[in-house]
């Protein structure tokens, strides 16, 4: 504290990390387990010659990576939001909303031909595959809500960058 202007100093990029593990009942880890579900699936997927199709897969979504695209595509999932069912007293959840972000890279029209068959790849699984449709106990059915596909010009290159909105019926 300054004593002739009586003001405080308080910084404002502090980082906290919480470890909520043991507080929270297994009835309520939903959206811990679903977030895992997706990376797991998502980390899963396989070009033809057996390699990861994602360099990175994270929680949530940063500016700051949409900023660097690299070669390899990143891809980002995190929970959008989540509807309760207004009947019950204690608003019983029964929707979950994800979107799930992947961007990359290449030259020219290169890119853009990586990310329509990375794409339909992601679509492909979410319509035929039942371990991305259904998490036992938790989601009873999985759907492509929306999906876009977008461009921009980074330099000489494209950056290109696809998102898939899901909707997870719970049980």
């Amino acid at each position: 504290m300054d004593n002739n202007t009586n003001t405080i100093t308080v910084p404002v990029n502090l980082e906290y990390e919480l470890e909520l593990t043991g507080k929270t009942l297994p009835k309520y880890t939903m959206t811990q387990r679903i977030s895992q579900w997706l990376h797991d699936n998502l980390e899963s997927l396989v070009d033809d010659e057996g390699h990861n199709i994602f360099n990175k897969i994270n929680y949530g979504f940063s500016d700051d990576n949409l900023r660097n695209f690299g070669n390899q595509p990143v891809c980002d999932v995190y929970i959008n939001r989540i509807d309760y069912d207004p009947s019950f007293e204690d608003s019983k959840p029964m929707k979950v909303h994800t979107i799930i972000i992947f961007y990359f890279k290449g030259a020219n029209n290169k890119s853009y031909i990586r990310l329509c068959e990375l794409h339909d790849y992601i679509m492909q699984e979410f319509a035929s595959n039942n371990e991305f449709q259904t998490l036992p106990g938790i989601i009873r059915d999985t759907y492509i809500e929306n999906s876009r596909l977008m461009t921009q010009s980074i330099r000489k290159q494209w950056g290109v960058m696809g998102t898939f909105e899901l909707t997870h019926i719970l049980f």
